[in-house]
């Protein structure tokens, strides 16, 4: 179990170390345990095949011939996939934005009965609801933000469903098929940032059912006065007008499901033939229906559904100005609104029917870096294969109209290149919410390119230590970190990979990187008995790894296709969930950095441990399938692409094959950066560019989505102002995000989870000023410094540095200890190299 400095396994006891345990940064069993404080309680929905420490498969044949290159031992995976991943094959996409719809659940058989967010709705596929749909209010105070998930509109078959699997998925859709009982399917196809819910039936009756009355479905076109829907005053019945539909008023039909109202001839809810109809609930929202051939609806105050059986395109949107929901209502207006506009603003209904005839059938996100023309730019390309209600044929073409419509968030807007592809609609049209991102903005067009300045930082910052008595400062401290215990060589340093307790990749990992920081600093200070040191250390503990010696060794995952920690493979509580792929660009970043330290200063280390190193790389950084260009006989489809990133949100979601209660879910936004930056200079010291340039892309997004989604400035666009407050995000998740962390509510903890581990990268994190400052006088106000240890209050001086380096450097010096993942020469060392700010305290300092 996680408590607050240290895990401890039910029944077990801390250990004796010669290094304290990270404190209270533990950020998983965070995910097994600590989860449940802010994303609901997690239940494990399937039986564990074989008991921590049971015999391992026999590996023969197990990896095939993607994955016979991986030189770790194989196993399988003892949870074995759901029925409901159905075409996936491995590699799996372990941290795809929608795995809580196909892996177990909550209840004894809950496989895949979670939520997910497509945006800008939560959805949910279940046997009993169909394809649930949710634009549930956003409830948000100075501690949380939650989007609650409600049903508000549900798909399903009237002959109800009998199984559902994913048939196809890629980096911006899902498609899943469900089966009805009575033969008929429905293919519900997930796009992100579509408006729109798109549904292709075949041979089946649909019906559309809400948690909340339907008090009206009409002919889009077809005034109220004009709905012979509504049951109509008369005479004998003058309480017709306010009834709900039922009872002796408007009595049922039972044996069809209709109310039979007096007044009318025949059922209320009759509608159609028709394409387009408007459906209103009694929670005050609006939504469209579409479908790409006439259908007769009927309809209670319960639900939906087509008169005969259908086969076709069916399609779903809220309309946000008519329900009262638009993206900005909960956030600060940072502009007024130009009136303008606000004359010419086409009704959103008009424009979701515009609109609605083009629908992505799948989506590709393409990462390129043209060095030809330049270094230090790089762009992430969105494009949709696009399909038509009136053609099942999907087409790359830009010029066949009506345009694709889709929401962009505000990491989008940020860095989109405005060409010819793309166009936009007035401000304030189409206001819908981007999940908990903000405001969406409506983008027509099938292929967006955004835009990513790439960094020029690699080993360290590009400013030299001037000042002789900081020189002599830093070199003092070296001495001191680098220092083994009196009688121990540096092999002595892999204690760690062969401790029971601390034998894991992630403190293993912090480990290997707290020397590699040494060895850069000891490098630059050319002091070479100390590089000497740090260096063998970090490779007495890197060693034991990439030759799988140690207590917890690697093993390539033959199931789901990656690498687990052995132990973490039998135990999904051990290991921060690694056997469950959680976490994995947390441990294996601080690894990749160290590797490439390794490799810059020893170029037999890369030729020993290439293709270990390779596939530490790949199960974080994987470019995609195709045998790697750089490197014959390593095949990239061992990997699932890029394993933790969501090319539409930006970021990367920590979570794995856990059943998170409100969704994916990540902690540290810094860790994630960090693994990026590592796979980048690993890349950097192999020699290869290609995937140094892919890596740097990855790094430039992780970085603007870090800005925009965990730092809260003052006038915020993202968030309330209720929530902004609290100036960074502590757990960021797709339908509730938290202002604490998984191990507290010290703001000392939040902060310092989005800034370690303090590296050359770290500077273009902590940027603007403008914030840095606002922040730093929220934490002095509100951070009890005497209550606080000294291992946190590290990173809060490392946030200080940035615009006050002198008194930052003092107060760094002056403390007792700083976290285990780090030194207090590295953190010297980076308030000693921080570049004048735009208003700078003493710019005479250091420079």
């Amino acid at each position: 179990m996680c408590y607050q400095s240290v895990c401890v396994e039910e029944g077990g006891s801390s250990p004796a170390s010669p290094r304290k345990a990270r404190s209270g940064t533990a950020v998983f069993v965070g995910m097994a345990f600590g989860v449940g404080l802010l994303l609901g309680t997690i239940t494990w929905g399937r039986h564990l095949a074989y008991a921590h420490g049971a015999r391992v498969p026999p590996p023969q044949d197990l990896k095939g011939d993607t994955a016979a290159w991986v030189p770790f031992e194989a196993a399988e995976h003892p949870l074995r996939p759901t029925s409901i991943w159905g075409n996936v094959r491995r590699p799996y996409p372990t941290g795809a934005w929608w795995t809580n719809l196909v892996v177990g659940g909550p209840s004894s058989d809950g496989d895949g009965l979670g939520p997910a967010m497509q945006t800008p709705y939560a959805v949910a596929v279940t046997p009993s609801q169909g394809v649930a749909l949710s634009y549930g209010a956003l409830s948000a105070d100075n501690k949380s933000l939650t989007i609650s998930a409600s049903r508000d509109v549900g798909i399903s078959l009237v002959e109800g469903v009998a199984r559902r699997y994913v048939m196809t998925y890629d980096d911006l859709t899902m498609t899943m098929r469900l089966e009805g009982n009575g033969g008929g399917t429905m293919d519900a196809l997930f796009a992100r940032g579509s408006p729109y819910v798109t549904v292709m039936v075949e041979e089946a009756a649909f019906e559309l059912a809400s948690d909340f009355e339907i008090s009206a479905v009409r002919v889009v076109g077809d005034s109220e006065e004009d709905d012979d829907s509504r049951p109509r005053e008369c005479k004998a019945y003058p309480s017709c007008v306010s009834a709900k539909m039922s009872g002796e008023c408007c009595p049922m039909d039972r044996e069809h499901g209709f109310v039979v109202h007096p007044c009318c001839a025949g059922p209320v809810g009759a509608q159609g033939p028709a394409e387009r109809f408007s459906l209103e609930l009694r929670n005050g929202q609006f939504w469209r229906v579409y479908t790409s051939r006439p259908v007769s609806l009927k309809w209670t105050e319960k639900k939906v559904v087509s008169a005969a059986p259908f086969t076709g395109i069916l399609r779903v949107a809220l309309v946000p100005d008519l329900s009262g929901l638009s993206g900005s209502a909960s956030f600060e207006k940072i502009e007024s609104d130009d009136e303008r506009n606000a004359t010419l603003k086409v009704p959103d209904g008009e424009l979701l029917d515009a609109h609605a005839e083009s629908y992505p059938t799948s989506g590709a996100a393409r990462v390129t870096a043209d060095r030809s023309r330049t270094t230090t730019v790089g762009y992430v390309e969105f494009s949709w294969r696009v399909a038509y209600m009136g053609s099942t044929l999907s087409l790359d073409s830009e010029t066949k109209t009506p345009k694709l419509l889709m929401l962009a968030l505000a990491h989008h807007r940020e860095s989109m290149v405005a060409d010819d592809s793309v166009g936009f609609m007035l401000p304030g049209t189409l206001d819908f919410r981007g999940g908990l991102k903000g405001a969406a903005t409506p983008v027509l067009g099938a292929r967006w390119t955004m835009r990513e300045d790439l960094t020029s930082i690699s080993w360290r910052p590009d400013r030299e230590l001037r000042d002789r008595e900081v020189r002599e400062r830093l070199v003092e401290q070296l001495e001191i970190d680098v220092a083994r215990p009196p009688g121990e060589t540096d092999e002595k340093a892999a204690w760690i990979a062969y401790n029971d307790w601390f034998g894991n990749a992630y403190w293993n990992g912090k480990e290997c990187a707290r020397l590699a920081g040494l060895a850069l600093v000891a490098e630059d200070l050319q002091h070479s008995k100390a590089l000497e040191s740090a260096s063998n250390q970090m490779r007495a503990i890197l060693d034991t790894w990439l030759e799988a010696k140690n207590v917890d060794p690697l093993m390539y995952d033959a199931t789901y296709g990656g690498l687990c920690t052995k132990v973490g493979l039998y135990d999904h509580d051990a290991d921060f969930g690694n056997g469950y792929y959680n976490d994995h660009h947390f441990h294996y970043g601080y690894m990749l950095y160290a590797a490439a330290v390794a490799v810059k200063l020893d170029a037999g280390f890369a030729a020993k441990y290439r293709r270990a190193l390779f596939a530490l790389l790949y199960d974080v950084a994987n470019p995609g399938s195709g045998a790697s260009f750089f490197e014959p006989g390593i095949d990239r489809e061992a990997f699932p692409r890029a394993r933790h990133k969501d090319f539409y949100d930006g970021h990367s979601w920590a979570s794995g094959i856990f059943y998170m209660g409100q969704g994916k879910a990540q902690e540290s936004s810094t860790e994630a950066i960090n693994a990026y930056y590592g796979a980048y200079l690993l890349a950097l010291a192999f020699g290869d560019v290609e995937l140094a340039d892919w890596n740097r892309v990855l790094l430039a997004m992780e970085i603007r989505a870090s800005k925009l989604y965990y730092h809260m400035p003052r006038r915020t666009p993202i968030y309330p102002k209720a929530f902004a407050s609290n100036k960074v995000v502590g757990v960021l998740g797709a339908l509730s995000t938290g202002s604490t962390t998984w191990f507290g509510p010290s703001p000392a903890f939040s902060h310092g989870i989005q800034t370690l581990p303090v590296t050359p990268i770290t500077e273009l994190v902590l940027q603007p000023a403008t914030f840095i400052r606002e922040d730093l006088k929220y934490l002095d106000a509100h951070l009890d410094r005497d209550s606080c240890e000294d291992s946190w209050l590290a990173f809060v001086e490392c946030i200080r540095a940035t615009v006050d380096a002198k008194t930052a450097f003092d107060n760094i010096n002056a403390l007792a200890e700083v976290d285990p993942g780090t030194t207090k020469t590295a953190l010297l060392y980076w308030a000693a190299t921080r570049p004048p700010p735009d208003a700078p305290a003493d710019p005479d300092f250091f420079h």
